[in-house]
């Protein structure tokens, strides 16, 4: 909400939160490679991949109008890691919560991809 406020331009906001998102997984994947978790490279990889997305977003959405619906497929595939660590961990309730949330994030993936795509064919 307050980067609303901060930010008036909706593209820019939307590279901002890109950004910070991409900031969040690294910090993650460091938090995992201290625990001792394999999957910190997975978590280094998409962060890597998250931030470079956002930073060539405005370059990249116009040749890929699903750009936007790849960040929701990149924290889908972060949840159900999330969810297999904690299988591995024993955990059963909390796991079974991250695998609901990815499909969550996969649905809205296929939206914003949808409705990008629409977007792109209106303009050009």
């Amino acid at each position: 909400m307050i980067l609303r406020h901060l930010v008036k331009n909706k593209n820019k906001r939307k590279r901002f939160a890109h950004i910070g998102a991409g900031i969040v997984i690294l910090i993650h994947s460091y938090e995992r490679y201290e625990s001792g978790l394999d999957s910190y490279i997975l978590f280094g990889i998409a962060g890597l991949i998250f931030l470079t997305i956002a930073f060539l977003h405005p370059i990249i959405e116009k040749k890929v109008p699903w750009l936007d619906g790849l960040f929701f497929i990149i924290e889908g595939v972060l949840s159900i890691i999330v969810a297999i660590d904690f299988f591995h961990d024993g955990k059963k309730a909390l796991p079974i919560t991250f695998l609901f949330v990815a499909a969550f994030q996969f649905y809205m993936a296929l939206k914003k991809s949808k409705k990008g795509i629409e977007l792109h064919k209106l303009h050009h």
